[in-house]
Formats: structure tokens, C-alpha cells, sequence
């Protein structure tokens, strides 16, 4: 995840320096503007929605295609989420999947 390492404030103008690792560099794609910097932390995504099925008012539907292009096979049936404001533009940040590197997962075999 990135990390702010410097803010300078200098006459009402604000410059951020941040510490980004290869897999964000290369979402960036060499942009330079159009960017936006949102907390992912469990203390910014407060609220909750479920995955899955329609039927019921809390829950976000995504669609299979988009997660396949991803590699994303399974995502969380509870997954913390929060909604952004940023100069009148509203923002839905969402975790479907959390990481599992380094947890081991142990089933019974069938």
C-alpha cells in the first residue's frame, strides 16, 4: 500500500510526496493528473455491504466478466466499504477480496 512520506504546505497549496510499490506504480499507467488518494484502512471503511445475490437493499452485485478479467475467484461475503466526496464527485471505495498471503488455510479433505 502507498504511503504518504512528506505534506508541504506552502500559500494554501498542498504537495504530497508518497512511497508506492510496483503493483500501484503500474496502475498509474504514467498518469499525472486525474488522481485521487483514498484512506483503505479499517478505520476509513466503516460501513459494511454484502456480496452476492439480489434480493436485499445492502448488497453490491459485480459482474462476473469484470472479476474474471481480474483473476479475482472469489470475493468476501462481508466486505467493508465507504463513500468518498471529493470536490462534489462521490467516490465508493470498496475491499472485495482481503489478502490471504501468508495465512495458511487448512480444509478437510473430501
Amino acid at each position: 500500500m502507498a504511503e504518504i512520506k512528506t505534506i508541504d504546505m506552502d500559500n494554501g497549496k498542498i504537495e504530497v510526496k508518497l512511497s508506492v510499490n510496483q503493483d500501484e506504480y503500474k496502475i498509474l499507467k504514467h498518469h499525472m493528473t486525474d488522481i485521487i488518494i483514498l484512506p483503505c484502512g479499517n478505520e476509513s471503511l466503516i460501513h459494511r455491504l454484502t456480496t452476492g445475490k439480489l434480493g436485499n437493499s445492502n448488497r453490491i452485485m459485480l459482474p462476473k466478466k469484470l472479476l474474471e478479467l481480474f483473476n479475482v475467484k472469489t470475493i468476501d461475503k462481508k466486505v467493508p466499504t465507504n463513500i468518498f466526496i471529493v470536490d462534489d464527485d462521490a467516490y465508493l471505495l470498496i475491499k472485495i477480496k482481503k489478502s490471504e498471503f501468508g495465512i495458511p488455510k487448512f480444509k478437510e479433505e473430501e
